[in-house]
């Protein structure tokens, strides 16, 4: 995949989910780290706070890897040579919408597996992707219009918040939100006209922003990762009194207009389907062939095939049925001859019997 990637899509960045790597992690040191296999995944993960490749590979890296004596370690090689596929110090240049892992394409799937099925045929399949997308216009036009008819919900009266809610998604705002919110925790000064220095009230690192009023940038590149301004950026304009960003600051894909009106009406306008009659007016031979596409035929399962049993001696023998009165072998008891003849014979001697006992001549006292 990874060569496929830079051949079909060169102007993309690949990048490798985080999770699938961490989850190898007890496997791979688990058995060589033994007690310090807990400060390991502790300091490992401490590699998502590095802002620049110099941290990386000049301290973090290489101090860490001397103290668990890893550096023969082939785990450690291996991760070491896809660097630039994984560690976020790599990758905050390229625009990933703040995501590490593939956990958004996991959830789109479960939102699909809930219109469809193994069993959907093809045609069935075109009208339901096409209610799902009409699921997700319908959510998208209801929390704009809880958005625009209820109560500003911000955290103070800047000017700023004010404008990321009205322009943001609420998803996107949230994180603004949060941005915003840090950034009177920073100390700003001028180096010269156009750069300064952005400085934790606790911490001892240092952030260079460049602002000339119109173009920002930090050297934390959380916008070209996120693509939401960065609480260093925003403690800068906080200082210079900078009461209004920017709207090449504000991605289309964050808009609360392009991402909830206009997203659903252009992919109908395209030519997705709106209904079900779509297949009825249309007399397009493409879609009568679709009219006639059928579920595929059942194919045979992988496994063993069924294998009768071995019977015993006894079934082998065939048993022959015989009548329980005469022993014979061509009727049954119902249809015997002899079971008749025997059930007259029994009724001519209690009729007799009968006889005797009523005659007082011949019946005789013991």
């Amino acid at each position: 995949m990874k060569q496929a990637i830079e051949t079909e899509m060169p102007y993309t960045k690949h990048a490798f989910c985080i999770w699938h790597i961490t989850a190898k992690f007890s496997g791979w040191f688990n058995s060589v780290l033994r007690s310090e296999y807990s400060s390991w995944c502790t300091e490992f993960y401490n590699l998502y706070k590095l802002h620049s490749v110099e941290e990386f590979e000049q301290q973090y890296w290489p101090l860490m890897i001397a103290k668990y004596n890893l550096k023969e370690n082939k785990h450690v090689t291996a991760l070491y040579q896809i660097k630039t596929f994984w560690v976020p110090s790599y990758l905050h240049g390229y625009f990933f919408g703040g995501m590490t892992t593939t956990g958004r394409s996991e959830s789109i799937n479960s939102f699909i597996k809930m219109f469809i099925s193994s069993r959907t045929c093809l045609s069935e399949f075109i009208r339901q992707v096409d209610l799902a997308i009409e699921d997700v216009g319908h959510k998208q036009m209801h929390d704009s219009m809880l958005a625009k008819y209820q109560e500003l919900h911000l955290r103070s009266l800047s000017p700023l918040e004010k404008q990321g809610y009205q322009v943001l998604t609420p998803f996107a705002f949230k994180k603004f939100q949060d941005q915003l919110a840090l950034a009177i925790q920073y100390s700003a000064w001028k180096e010269n006209d156009t750069s300064f220095i952005v400085k934790h009230y606790k911490a001892d690192r240092l952030h260079k922003v460049v602002w000339d009023g119109k173009m920002a940038e930090c050297t934390c590149k959380n916008f070209e990762f996120v693509g939401i301004l960065c609480r260093h950026v925003l403690s800068v304009l906080l200082h210079t009194g900078c009461f209004e960003i920017p709207s090449s600051y504000w991605l289309s894909r964050w808009s609360r207009e392009e991402a909830q009106s206009n997203k659903v009406t252009q992919l109908h306008q395209e030519g997705t389907l709106n209904d079900s009659s779509f297949f009825a007016e249309n007399n397009d031979p493409m879609t009568n062939a679709i009219e006639l596409v059928q579920c595929p035929v059942n194919s045979k399962t992988k496994r063993r095939p069924k294998q009768k049993r071995i019977k015993s001696g006894k079934e082998l023998t065939r048993q022959v049925k015989r009548c329980r009165v005469c022993k014979s072998s061509s009727h049954n008891f119902s249809t015997c001859p002899e079971r008749h003849a025997s059930d007259e014979a029994k009724k001519r001697k209690l009729d007799i019997e009968s006889e005797l006992s009523c005659n007082p001549i011949l019946h005789f006292k013991c």
